[in-house]
């Protein structure tokens, strides 16, 4: 597997999670004195897509700089999983 084909999956799996976790938060069930929690976490999640996967795959699909673009691919779910640790810290 070369460095193309595997940041294509790692974007690929990036936009996935992108696409589950927006929905869920954009589209949840929860009461009015937290929808606008899980609206704000769907645009941060939407926000952090854009600026890390989107031009990763954009990269990738256009094979210029391919080392930037799998950096881009892995920012995403790091980013994620930070602010993740951030939110359950702050909230707890």
């Amino acid at each position: 597997m070369n460095l193309r084909t595997a940041t294509i999956i790692v974007c690929l799996v990036d936009a996935a999670a992108w696409a589950v976790v927006a929905v869920a938060t954009f589209m949840s069930g929860s009461d009015a004195a937290t929808k606008g929690l899980d609206e704000g976490a769907g645009l941060i999640v939407t926000a952090l897509f854009l600026v890390t996967g989107a031009p990763a795959l954009a990269l990738v699909l256009l094979g210029r700089a391919p080392i930037t673009a799998l950096t881009l691919a892995l920012a995403f779910p790091t980013a994620f999983a930070a602010l993740f640790v951030a939110a359950v810290i702050a909230f707890a």
